[in-house]
C-alpha cells in the first residue's frame, strides 16, 4: 500500500498589531473651558462690571448669524469683554490678539482656550492669517481690533488693512463695533453694533491703496456708531 504523507502546515508569521489610531487632542478654544468654563465667567464678569461702568448694549440684532469679521475701536484693556457681552452670544468669537500677550505660558494657554489666538502686528503673519480664514471657513466669527493697539480718544490711529482683506478673502461681512472710549470709573458707557456691510471691491484682488481706502471707510462706520 502506498504511503500518503501529509506535510504540516507552515504557521503564519504573526502580524505586527495595527496601531490604533490615537485620540485626537481637541483644538485650544473648543473644548471644555469654552464650552463649559466661559459662561460662567461671562456672566460673573457681567455682575462686576456692571457696577464699576453702567454699560449700555445696542445694535445686536444686527450681528449675522453667519461667519463674519466684527471690528471695533479700541481704547481699553476690556475692549473684548464688552465686545462679548453685546453680542451675548453663549460662545466668545474667535479673537485676534498681540502675541506678547502669549510669552507667559500659562495666562497664554489661558486665552487660547477662550478662542484668543496670537499675531504679530509688526509683520506679515501666516500662521494668523491661515487661522483666520480657517475659523470663517468653519462659519465662526472673527473679532479683530484693526487700530492694533489701544487708542485713547482724540488721539489719532493708523488701523491695520488685515481685517478688511481677511473679510474679502473669505467672502464674510464686516460687522463695525463701537465701544466709549472715553472711561472713567463709575460713568456710563455704551457698545453699538452697526450692520454688516460687505465693501464694494473693484476686482476680486484689491491693491494697497483699495484695502487702505476700505479700512478708512470702516473705522469711519466704527466712530460713527459713537454719536448714536
Amino acid at each position: 500500500m502506498e504511503e500518503h504523507r501529509t506535510e504540516a502546515a507552515t504557521p503564519a508569521a504573526p502580524q505586527p498589531a495595527a496601531k490604533q489610531p490615537g485620540r485626537k487632542k481637541k483644538e485650544a478654544g473648543r473644548g471644555f473651558m469654552v464650552k463649559y468654563i466661559y459662561p460662567i465667567i461671562h456672566w460673573t464678569l457681567w455682575a462686576v462690571m456692571r457696577f464699576y461702568h453702567w454699560p449700555t448694549f445696542r445694535g445686536r440684532e444686527n450681528l449675522p448669524e453667519g461667519p463674519c469679521v466684527i471690528c471695533a475701536n479700541h481704547a481699553g484693556f476690556a475692549d473684548p469683554i464688552w465686545v462679548f457681552m453685546l453680542m451675548g452670544t453663549r460662545l466668545p468669537p474667535w479673537t485676534m490678539a498681540r502675541k506678547s500677550l502669549f510669552e507667559k505660558p500659562v495666562f497664554g494657554a489661558f486665552l487660547a482656550s477662550f478662542r484668543a489666538f496670537p499675531v504679530d502686528r509688526d509683520n506679515v503673519d501666516l500662521a494668523a492669517i491661515k487661522k483666520s480664514l480657517s475659523v470663517l471657513k468653519d462659519g465662526d466669527k472673527l473679532l479683530i481690533f484693526p487700530e492694533g493697539t489701544r487708542v485713547k480718544g482724540g488721539k489719532k490711529s493708523e488701523p491695520k488693512s488685515g481685517a478688511v482683506l481677511l473679510a474679502q478673502r473669505a467672502g464674510v461681512p464686516l460687522v463695525p463695533v463701537y465701544v466709549t472710549h472715553h472711561r472713567k470709573p463709575f460713568r456710563p458707557i455704551k457698545a453699538v453694533m452697526g450692520e454688516a456691510y460687505t465693501p464694494a471691491w473693484s476686482s476680486r484682488r484689491p491693491d494697497a491703496a483699495e484695502l487702505e481706502l476700505r479700512t478708512q471707510e470702516l473705522m469711519a462706520k466704527i466712530y460713527k456708531l459713537g454719536e448714536r
